[in-house]
């Protein structure tokens, strides 16, 4: 099972930490629907090594479009309005900063 799987089996009380954790830096849309892609990266590497942390973000970015490319064909009008949007805030604060990222990710997620 997934960590985000076992998160989201928490008591509410827990939930509603959980729901503080996130915000539009890393939105909870992104970690609930790249989980198993997420959990699968080495981002303690990444945080270390700016080459892998680059690849990193583009493979995310790559990951979204075709979860947005899938919700499409579900035609969820919010979904894909919000996909779109996080795909682009991500690309704008995220592309140079993102072997601090990766560092954030690391504590996150390891």
């Amino acid at each position: 099972m997934s960590q985000w799987n076992q998160v989201q089996q928490l008591e509410i009380k827990f939930l509603e930490q959980v729901d503080q954790f996130y915000d539009d830096n890393f939105p909870m849309e992104i970690r609930h629907l790249l989980a198993q892609w997420i959990e699968n990266q080495d981002w303690e590497a990444a945080s270390n090594n700016e080459t892998m942390a680059t690849i990193l973000f583009q493979n995310l970015l790559i990951q979204l479009d075709e979860q947005l490319g899938r919700v499409s064909k579900e035609k969820n009008l919010l979904l894909i309005h919000n996909l779109k949007r996080i795909r682009k805030v991500l690309q704008v604060r995220m592309h140079s900063t993102f072997s601090k990222m990766s560092g954030f990710m690391r504590l996150k997620f390891s």
